[in-house]
């Protein structure tokens, strides 16, 4: 993690985030589903098993829920995997 993401923290507690509370549009699904579908996919059958996944960093969005800034990979993969929550860190 860069140095001014992680100075950026309020904590590194870790919390579940619903994955219907985090916003990501339409546009950036079908790009990274059409560019990145094997690397999605792999993470999506370790969200099904189970797995450890490495935890996704959030913002709070003005209008309620959240933005990504790391993981938009691993918040497709869950959601397809069927999974109604994911780890992650919010940032301010």
């Amino acid at each position: 993690m860069g140095k001014s993401l992680k100075n950026r923290h309020r904590t590194d507690e870790t919390v579940w985030v619903a994955l219907d509370e985090i916003y990501i549009s339409e546009s950036t699904w079908s790009k990274l589903l059409r560019r990145d579908s094997g690397q999605i996919e792999a993470m999506r059958d370790r969200f099904e098993r189970g797995l450890d996944m490495v935890r996704v960093v959030l913002h709070h969005r003005i209008s309620g829920g959240y933005t990504i800034e790391d993981g938009r990979h691993r918040v497709i993969a869950a959601k397809l995997a069927g999974a109604g929550f994911i780890e992650a860190v919010v940032i301010g």
